[in-house]
C-alpha cells in the first residue's frame, strides 16, 4: 500500500500567491484613495472651522478681519487648538469677510 505524502506542491503554492498579490494589487491603490479623500475632508473641516471662527472675532472687534490665525486660537480664542492640515499644506486666512480660507495643497474651502 503506498502512503500520501501530506502537503502542498509547488504549482499550489503558486496559485495561492498569485491569488494574494493580485489581490494586494486591486485593494492598495482604493486605500490609497481613501487615504487622500480623508485628508481632504479633514483640511476642508479645518477651514471651516476657521472661517467660523473669524465671522466670530468680526462679531467680537466691528468687523474687522483677523489677519493671522494666532488671534483665533488659544484659550481666550475662538478655537482651541492650532488646525494642522494632514496633508501638510498650510492655512492663509482671507484679507475680507467675504473671502475663504484657503490650504496652500487643497486649495480653498
Amino acid at each position: 500500500m503506498k502512503q500520501h505524502k501530506k502537503g502542498f506542491t509547488l504549482v499550489e503554492i503558486m496559485i495561492v500567491v498569485a491569488i494574494i498579490a493580485m489581490l494586494a494589487a486591486i485593494s492598495v491603490p482604493s486605500f490609497m484613495s481613501a487615504r487622500s479623500k480623508s485628508m481632504q475632508s479633514s483640511c476642508f473641516n479645518n477651514m471651516r472651522l476657521m472661517d467660523g471662527a473669524m465671522q466670530q472675532y468680526a462679531l467680537d472687534y466691528s468687523n474687522t478681519v483677523a489677519n493671522t490665525i494666532a488671534k483665533l486660537v488659544g484659550t481666550n480664542g475662538y478655537i482651541k487648538d492650532t488646525p494642522v492640515c494632514k496633508g501638510g499644506g498650510t492655512y492663509t486666512l482671507p484679507s475680507d469677510l467675504s473671502g475663504k480660507t484657503a490650504c496652500s495643497i487643497h486649495g480653498p474651502f
